[in-house]
């Protein structure tokens, strides 16, 4: 049985200003689906990322999520609920926040926010993610003194808290030392089985994209193309 479309990009042509980075693009991502995108620096990884996110509007084409096309700005803003995101780098900064209160962050657009304090269940919800992670026996440690691999499972937490069907990650595996990324690579294929996500990770390493995707794009000349 074919799966749902979670994910439908036709002809998209995006950039900055006049400055075109993807070409008419095509992409189709079903329901379940870990799909890879490599290519190297500056092939324009980060400006799909940035369109599905609804970040910057297409220039020309279409893109969908769930059906719906991200034809308007409100669109685009409120479809963002429904997508997880994992940065290239997670940056805790130096203020004293505690891994609860980072990954409780990931729940911001969820019911709470400035004039509204967390509720119980969203706390709850938390320490389920943190458990997940492998992070509950430093849930209430400062982020700044993790590792960097520790950080990064901080990071995919506060993706996953969001309980959103998509997930995006940008090189999710790619800085950390070796014994880090083998523990993470894991940790993701595990957590999007589990959860039946559709996930979709770019970086510039085919290497480490295999051992957690379903199938590898490669984004070049503004198109992807199989691998």
């Amino acid at each position: 049985m074919t799966r749902e479309a979670v994910v439908e990009i036709h002809g998209l042509i995006a950039g900055y200003g006049r400055h075109q980075v993807l070409n008419k693009l095509d992409l189709t991502v079903r329901q379940g689906e870990a799909l890879g995108i490599a290519g190297d620096n500056g092939t324009g990884k980060t400006t799909l990322f940035k369109v599905i996110l609804g970040l910057i509007a297409p220039m020309e084409g279409n893109v969908r999520l769930q059906g719906q096309e991200l034809d308007t700005p409100r669109l685009r803003r409120l479809m963002r609920c429904r997508i997880g995101y994992v940065p290239q780098l997670y940056t805790p900064g130096k203020m004293p926040v505690s891994v609860h209160d980072a990954v409780l962050m990931g729940r911001w657009s969820m019911g709470f926010g400035f004039f509204k304090s967390p509720t119980v269940q969203d706390r709850q919800k938390v320490s389920e993610i943190l458990q997940e992670v492998g992070m509950s026996h430093k849930e209430w440690q400062p982020v700044h003194l993790l590792s960097g691999g520790e950080q990064q499972k901080v990071s995919i937490g506060r993706a996953l808290v969001r309980e959103a069907p998509i997930l995006l990650m940008d090189e999710p595996s790619t800085y950390l030392d070796h014994a880090s990324q083998a523990e993470i690579i894991e940790l993701i294929r595990t957590i999007q089985l589990k959860h039946h996500l559709t996930l979709i990770m770019i970086s510039h390493d085919p290497e480490h994209l295999e051992a957690m995707s379903d199938r590898i794009l490669l984004l070049k000349n503004g198109r992807l193309e199989e691998r």
